[in-house]
């Protein structure tokens, strides 16, 4: 974030940004414009095409039905035939069969002239696949231009005679015929009684003429194709039987659909298709039978209550909107982009000098007044670096009388600092000396005032030593702490390191009743340390942890794959101890501070800043965490030395 905020300070950058604003805006507005209405031109024509593809389906689908109708109306006004079928008929029931009928002279001839003019009628009425009469008392096909249903009863035939109880023609709806197993139409009139020599007709039914349209080969090519359908526009018709919606036409993308495809109405997602079929019209945004969302315009046929829709899938129907959107993107993309190169060119001549003098002032600042602008320009920029220049001048003749003001200077103060930083570290150092020194100088006082009390002699020339092994401790000490000394580094297991450690403090553990866990990663990778100086942080540790735990306690030292750094080993030395209190948490690595003085103890307070400078020295790290009556954690990291 704050790199953005200081390129946005840059002059150039404001200026290509205003001049971006002031061109892109008004050009963005009128593009902007012109796209939504571009855009809603061309929804409103795919709206105003699809709907006008369904209602010329609509009208076409229309005048087939009534043609077919009106055709059906003919052939049931045609005595001749009426007369040549009730012969027929009358015939068929004095014999046991239509074989043995067709056997008969009689019979024969005029079945033969009836069929004959039943294929007549279906080479005039082409839409008709099969014609066929069937005998009114049973339901038997009697003549038939497809040979393979004659003989044949309808187990639905009382349908047909409830039907023409009106003598009328009739229709029914689309069907699975189960006599050729096809998806059919069928168109059906009454065959009356009618006299034979004065075609009289009576209301008598004796027969039942059939014309089956099939479906795939007539309302299907009506419907199916239409101008700019494209990739997935469709035209589907259904119907509602009950509860579910009936697809009646093999769909585009579901072959074999046709009165197999079901969907209850309730949870049917085709919502056109429920509603044509219902009897509304309308075109709307939905989703088709494939769960797909579509624009369908849906139209009603309610001669035989059918929904017709005609859809088309949105991402294909509005494509243009979203080829004209690309469009317009590119431009506006274009258009920034020379808009961006102008900017940066007008604005590098203007920008530049000033950069040239930002480069001179900050090579000024850091020290090399030799240094000058060179801005071959007469402007109001040329008369700055000039005067840029001048300054300089006057600058470096200053600097060369400050510079010997300063050094002489430099020299009350690195002194004054110096003698300040010994008299801090003597003070230290005296202060941890004196307890010693005090306690020799009264032993010496004693032994002085006593020399032949050897018994005495004996017990202060022992504690007189101690005292000197205390003072030798701590200078050797200091000076570990303020000699450099150098680490032998070679490959380590850490863990070895940590069992070698415990064996120097494991005497120590049964007085004070700690316990020792060890939880040792087995799979650590090895670490570059000096393992001595390791080892001398590590026992370190462990003391003080023991001290800390003076009515008992548990200590454990765990080890375990660092998660801060790849390939690095992480060390935990907790106790249960009392603790370190907050304040003086951040103290406890400082040189000749101690907690055991605080306690009573004898501490120099060097053990700690020893061991964290060597940690330190091995490019690691030393981190403590602790609460008061709850022990103490200090962690440490050996990162990978290469």
């Amino acid at each position: 974030m704050k790199y953005y905020k200081n390129i946005f300070k840059s002059i150039q950058i404001q200026l290509i940004c205003s001049i971006c604003l002031l061109t892109t805006v008004p050009l963005l507005f009128v593009c902007v414009v012109e796209y939504y209405s571009s855009k809603d031109a061309i929804e409103q024509r795919v709206i105003e095409q699809l709907t006008s593809i369904a209602d010329l389906k609509k009208n076409e689908l229309n005048n087939w039905l009534d043609e077919r109708l009106i055709d059906t109306s003919v052939i049931a006004r045609n005595k001749i035939l009426a007369a040549a079928a009730t012969t027929l008929l009358q015939q068929r029931r004095r014999f046991e069969s239509i074989d043995q009928l067709r056997k008969s002279e009689a019979g024969r001839v005029n079945y033969e002239r009836i069929l004959e003019n039943l294929h007549l009628l279906k080479q005039v009425y082409k839409h008709y696949n099969v014609i066929s009469i069937i005998d009114g008392a049973n339901g038997e096909v009697v003549i038939s231009t497809y040979p393979g249903i004659v003989g044949k009863t309808l187990s639905s035939f009382n349908d047909y005679i409830d039907t023409l109880e009106k003598k009328d023609v009739a229709v029914k709806d689309i069907y699975t015929s189960e006599l050729i197993d096809q998806n059919c139409i069928t168109y059906f009139c009454p065959v009356c009684m009618t006299d034979s020599l004065t075609l009289e007709t009576t209301d008598i039914i004796i027969g039942v003429i059939l014309l089956d349209v099939n479906v795939k080969n007539s309302v299907e090519p009506v419907i199916r194709n239409w101008p700019g359908m494209g990739e997935t526009g469709e035209t589907l018709l259904a119907r509602r039987e009950g509860n579910n919606l009936v697809y009646l036409n093999d769909l585009r993308h579901k072959p074999g659909a046709a009165l197999k495809f079901v969907s209850p109405l309730s949870s049917a997602v085709d919502i056109p298709s429920v509603l044509s079929s219902g009897g509304e019209e309308g075109i709307k945004e939905s989703v088709d039978y494939r769960n797909v969302p579509v624009l369908s315009a849906y139209r009603h046929i309610p001669v035989l209550n059918w929904g017709l829709v005609a859809k088309q899938d949105m991402k294909e129907a509005f494509a243009p909107v979203e080829k004209l959107k690309r469009r317009v993107i590119l431009l506006i993309f274009v258009s920034l982009l020379i808009v961006i190169a102008m900017g940066i060119s007008l604005t590098s001549r203007i920008t530049q000098p000033i950069l040239q003098l930002a480069q001179g002032a900050k090579a000024i600042a850091s020290g090399n007044l030799d240094h000058r602008i060179s801005v071959a320009s007469d402007n109001e920029v040329g008369l700055l670096a000039r005067e840029f220049n001048h300054m300089t001048e006057k600058l470096k003749e200053s600097y060369t009388n400050l510079e010997q003001k300063v050094e002489e200077r430099t020299t009350q103060l690195l002194r004054a600092e110096r003698l300040a930083a010994v008299g801090e570290l003597a003070a230290e150092v005296a202060h941890e000396i004196n307890n010693p020194l005090g306690g020799l100088q009264n032993f010496a006082s004693m032994l002085e005032n006593e020399p032949g009390n050897a018994l005495q002699t004996k017990k202060y020339a022992t504690l007189m030593l101690d005292g000197l092994k205390r003072v030798e401790m701590i200078v050797k000490r200091l000076l570990t702490f303020s000699r450099p000394y150098t680490l032998r580094i070679a490959e380590n297991d850490a863990n070895a390191i940590i069992i070698s450690s415990l064996e120097f403090i494991e005497h120590k553990t049964e007085p004070c009743h700690v316990s020792i866990h060890k939880e040792l990663n087995p799979s650590l990778p090895p670490v570059l340390v000096d393992a001595d100086h390791v080892s001398m942080v590590f026992i370190n540790l462990m003391v003080n942890a023991l001290e800390s735990m003076p009515d008992g306690g548990a200590l454990t030292i765990k080890t375990d794959i660092c998660k801060q750094h790849e390939g690095c080993v992480t060390v935990h030395i907790s106790d249960t101890g009392c603790g370190i209190q907050p304040e003086i948490k951040e103290k406890i690595f400082e040189p000749f501070f101690s907690t055991k003085n605080n306690m009573g103890e004898k501490g120099l307070g060097m053990g700690l800043a020893i061991s964290k400078r060597i940690i330190e020295d091995h490019h690691g790290s030393i981190t403590i965490e602790s609460e008061v009556g709850e022990g103490t954690t200090f962690t440490i990291c050996l990162p990978d030395q290469t």
